[in-house]
């Protein structure tokens, strides 16, 4: 008969929570809390956790460790909140918590942000490796130069034979060098990536 209230104590156990703990945590749990209410009675007072731990035959890291496991709650993302903080329209303005993380980040800013970092990076590592002329041949080329800068009617990438007309090149030399340049970043490009992963990694 053991095993069939074994095996109802952990089914009870297992719908009691959103967020499951072992049962191991519950029983230990529980005497902590029996302990903490007889000490409370002989001393008059809550007792401080070291006092907690050493009744209850824990460290006070398992004691922290399991008090923290059990303190877990869920929150609905569609629970109204009240917000007294923000202005509104007469009254308390509520909103819900998916109104509150949602409203941290702007899609958009986020990703013209994450865009302006990545090309400054870029262009920063071409200046590294390259000469002025042949940086600013690729900005053009590939639409990295910012257009407040370009002459009228320009705009965006540019083909090769608007690069040439810029810098008055034939567009055979202006292809050569293009594609010199781009031979010499390749190798730096690659090992810039590399450490760029092992960082997502680490």
């Amino acid at each position: 008969m053991y095993w069939i209230r074994a095996a109802v104590k952990r089914s009870q156990i297992s719908q009691s929570r959103v967020i499951q703990v072992p049962q191991r945590l519950h029983e230990t749990h529980k005497r902590v809390l029996k302990v903490q209410k007889e000490l409370k009675g002989e001393l008059g007072r809550p007792p401080t956790s070291e006092e907690l731990a050493l009744a209850s035959d824990l460290s006070q890291l398992q004691l922290g460790r399991c008090l923290k496991a059990m303190a877990q709650q869920c929150f609905s993302l569609d629970a109204t909140l009240k917000n007294r903080l923000k202005p509104g329209t007469g009254g308390d303005r509520k909103d819900t918590m998916y109104d509150i993380v949602s409203g941290k980040f702007e899609d958009d800013q986020y990703r013209r942000t994450q865009q302006r970092l990545m090309k400054d990076s870029l262009i920063s590592s071409i200046r590294s490796v390259l000469s002025p002329h042949e940086v600013d041949l690729l900005l053009l080329r590939y639409g990295l130069m910012d257009e407040r800068t370009l002459p009228h009617g320009f705009a965006g990438p540019l083909t090769i034979a608007e690069v040439s007309r810029l810098v008055g090149l034939k567009p055979d030399k202006v292809r050569r060098m293009i594609n010199k340049c781009l031979t010499k970043l390749r190798p730096i490009m690659q090992s810039s990536w590399d450490d760029y992963e092992s960082k997502l990694i680490l």
